[in-house]
């Protein structure tokens, strides 16, 4: 019987359900000293001296730019290939998400696209786990490392290389916590904004101040898994590094595109450009022979967005192939060996 192979699949064990019972069986349920003890755990992996938990990673978005003060009028740069989510916080305020133009290959957002008058702030996503380029940016920037955390890049722990830094915890993110989110940062001002704004009770009445809360269950299982970080990079890499391994032949150079050998990354997702033929072609194609591939972003944009060639072509032919710490050798054996199959017919074709 043929096994199908999912595009993601959880990393978990009993370390995240034992916490879990061990808080059902505490009766503290809402926001309490777990959060807290996650609060500075993060603080302490991203070398900030504020983390502040959310309810999920929209709200880290829409909180840091209120703090930002984003507001009517002014415009939010954005990747133009890149989650609905940031336009939504964006929007949520008033404020105009501005689609900027990607880097090639790596799919994070240029710099220059930052450079347009009445951009209020910038946020730059550590696509697929490449780590974005910051340093050019002259406007304060919200790093999202819902991709890529854990790591350092030129000495600087990701999620401290700009004015704030937010993580989603989301169940198929890089750290899952079925839902939740925080915001990084070394601005008391911007900590204190988000910790007041994220919970409505007994405050005024204000349009933005929701419940934006993270509960403690969400918050045990996000520990759990910061635990286990290391060793789920260091899985994530084994798996790409094999990827890299069994598509690197001249055969296929004009058919698919793979990610590029080196520089610090976290491999949280095996982007592979296709050459010849549409991504929504090669998904469709690898469903029957059992494997489930995705296309990993779906494009948002409005009509009348800036032009964005690379970001138009990675929405047209960038394709997800299974990658996380549980896939095992004999399950990538056979995604490689299904999409090289499909890449032959598409040579000939």
């Amino acid at each position: 019987m043929r096994k199908d192979i999912p595009h993601n699949r959880l990393t978990f064990g009993d370390a995240e359900c034992e916490a879990v019972l061990r808080t059902v069986r505490s009766g503290q349920w809402a926001q309490g000293p777990r959060v807290e003890e996650l609060e500075n755990t993060l603080a302490q992996i991203a070398g900030v001296k504020y983390a502040v938990c959310v309810a999920s990673g929209l709200a880290a978005l829409r909180l840091s730019l209120g703090a930002l003060n984003a507001r009517n009028g002014d415009s939010v740069a954005v990747p133009a290939y890149s989650c609905v989510a940031l336009a939504n916080a964006t929007m949520a305020w008033g404020a105009k998400p501005l689609p900027g133009e990607i880097e090639d290959a790596c799919w994070t957002l240029d710099p220059r696209a930052c450079s347009a008058e009445r951009i209020r702030a910038a946020i730059a996503v550590n696509t697929f786990g490449a780590p974005a380029i910051l340093g050019e940016i002259s406007v304060p920037v919200i790093e999202d490392c819902a991709h890529a955390f854990g790591i350092k890049v030129d000495g600087k722990s990701l999620g401290s290389r700009s004015a704030v830094g937010v993580l989603s915890f989301y169940a198929t993110k890089l750290i899952g916590g079925g839902e939740g989110g925080a915001v990084l940062t070394n601005s008391g001002e911007i900590a204190s904004f988000v910790r007041s704004t994220r919970d409505y009770g007994d405050q005024p009445a204000h349009a933005h101040r929701m419940n934006d809360k993270m509960n403690e269950l969400e918050a045990v299982l996000v520990l759990a898994q910061l635990k286990r970080l290391p060793e789920m990079i260091a899985a994530r890499d084994t798996v790409a590094q094999r990827y890299l391994d069994r598509f690197t032949d001249a055969r296929y150079e004009r058919v698919f595109r793979v990610p590029a050998r080196g520089g610090p990354r976290i491999w949280y997702r095996f982007a592979v450009e296709m050459l010849r033929v549409p991504a929504e072609t090669v998904v469709r194609d690898l469903l029957p022979l059992g494997i489930h591939a995705a296309i990993p972003v779906t494009d948002w944009r409005p009509q009348g967005s800036p032009t964005a060639p690379i970001a138009d072509r990675a929405y047209r032919s960038l394709v997800s192939l299974p990658l996380y710490p549980t896939l095992t050798e004999e399950e990538q054996d056979a995604v490689v060996e299904a999409f090289l199959t499909l890449c032959e017919g598409y040579a000939r074709a």
